[in-house]
């Protein structure tokens, strides 16, 4: 399988306020991934649907992720949904009726006081944005699984390239499970007649992650004082199994600064476990 170019939608943070032509362009290539997950919710591995789920859920307000629960119903629900995270129990479910057979939690109802509980229990290590992110890396795992959903993945990556500006985003790196593959596009403003290329003033990785780029010192993306050709480049990033990695990436270009924040989750952010019964009808703080 050829190496993806994957731009996390929400990964572009201006020093200076986003337009709302800026945040649409950005929904709308986000919507590209995430349709394709939906589409292929049924298709996709248990485990790596359900976390990717997860993030998703744990990055959304209650009307949004009623609606994405819904979506995930419509593509062929197999009764399962929500029980490896907590959204439902065993308790919830009718007589006779369990995650692998009868209806299972395809039925369950959801509230907007359950849901505050829940992700307030649940969701608490990690911000909505940075569950954002992790729910495109996650979805990205799961079309790298399944080979019908490569075009879904590399139309996603085409639209975010066509962002002006710079994008930054990971994606679970072909070859290892533990690495991941960033990736930085810069396109310059489409008024613009300058002929000046981003200068690197900042990078950052955190958590013992290393750059494969040649040159980068130890903790750095990139070497300071780099200059970004306009279009894509990716860097091998290697890390610790299961570690969370943040990276950071400030340039300087014609005297405005831009600047990105990835983050690279780790399993354990979003763990999964067998379902149980809420035998003492515990409420989630919150």
């Amino acid at each position: 399988m050829k190496p993806l170019v994957i731009f996390a939608s929400v990964l572009p943070c201006l020093l200076v306020p986003l337009s709302s032509p800026t945040v649409a362009a950005e929904e709308a290539c986000r919507n590209i991934l995430v349709d394709g997950f939906y589409n292929k919710y049924s298709k996709i591995n248990p485990r790596v649907r359900d976390r990717a789920m997860y993030a998703e859920l744990c990055s959304l307000e209650f009307e949004q992720a009623r609606n994405a629960i819904k979506r995930a119903r419509q593509s062929g629900d197999d009764g399962s949904l929500g029980l490896s995270y907590g959204l439902f129990n065993l308790d919830d479910l009718g007589p006779g009726s369990s995650a692998n057979g009868g209806k299972g939690t395809s039925n369950l109802p959801i509230t907007e006081d359950r849901f505050r509980q829940w992700k307030a229990g649940y969701c608490s290590k990690v911000s909505e944005p940075d569950s954002s992110q992790a729910a495109e890396f996650f979805m990205q795992k799961a079309a790298m699984e399944n080979t019908d959903s490569g075009k879904i993945v590399e139309s996603w990556a085409a639209c975010a390239r066509k962002r002006e500006g710079l994008a930054c985003g990971a994606s679970p790196h072909v070859k290892s499970g533990e690495d991941a593959m960033l990736n930085i596009n810069w396109t310059g403003p489409v008024a613009s007649q300058s002929q000046a290329q981003p200068e690197v003033q900042y990078s950052f990785l955190t958590r013992g992650a290393v750059s494969k780029f040649d040159g980068a010192p130890a903790k750095r993306i990139l070497p300071d004082g780099y200059k970004l050709k306009a279009g894509s480049m990716q860097i091998p990033i290697t890390r610790p199994a299961d570690t969370t990695v943040l990276a950071n990436l400030k340039v300087n270009y014609s005297g405005t600064e831009h600047s990105c924040k990835v983050f690279m989750p780790g399993d354990r952010d979003f763990t999964l476990s067998e379902p149980f019964v809420n035998r003492m009808k515990l409420r989630y703080p919150g």
